[in-house]
């Protein structure tokens, strides 16, 4: 009786040790597939916060040189795009912005204008009263790249205020 079990220990081991060796690679597997997913989500913040740094200079640029719902601004375009950053902070290549290549003008007014009444425009509430502010309405379309090509486009209305009666 003996003759016949001496065998099975062998190969009931074989077998336990294959299914461990099976488990350890599906968790290798998990794991690199979340680090893909991780570099993934990396990338489309990357993106997404390079574009809002392109509408924080769209702002400004609006709030320097637009005084009438008629004036226009240049902005950077996908052949000259704005780099974000330094090459030693992202030494695999600088995130950039430029203006949404979908859009005919990232930057344009949309030919209406909000009038509110309060003291220096902190009160937008509709009304009668001494102190009248006229807002234009702005519409800013950009978009933020990363070094390997992920891209992340905003597109967001602002209002400027504009020098009285302009």
């Amino acid at each position: 009786m003996r003759r016949r079990e001496s065998g099975s220990a062998l190969i009931i081991t074989v077998m336990v040790m294959l299914l461990l060796g099976a488990i350890g690679l599906s968790a290798l597997d998990t794991v690199m597939r979340d680090q893909q997913v991780a570099g993934f989500q990396n990338r489309s913040s990357e993106a997404f916060y390079a574009a809002e740094a392109g509408v924080a200079a769209a702002k400004d640029l609006i709030r320097q040189n637009v005084f009438s719902p008629t004036d226009t601004v240049n902005f950077a375009t996908s052949a000259a795009p704005v780099l974000i950053g330094d090459s030693y902070t992202y030494p695999n290549g600088q995130p950039q912005y430029y203006g949404d290549p979908k859009a005919t003008d990232p930057i344009k007014s949309l030919n209406q204008t909000l009038t509110v009444s309060g003291a220096g425009g902190s009160n937008m509430r509709q009304g009668t009263g001494a102190n009248w502010n006229k807002f234009a309405l702005m519409q800013i379309r950009v978009a933020g790249q990363t070094a390997d090509g992920a891209v992340s486009r905003i597109e967001v209305v602002t209002t400027n205020q504009m020098p009285g009666g302009y």
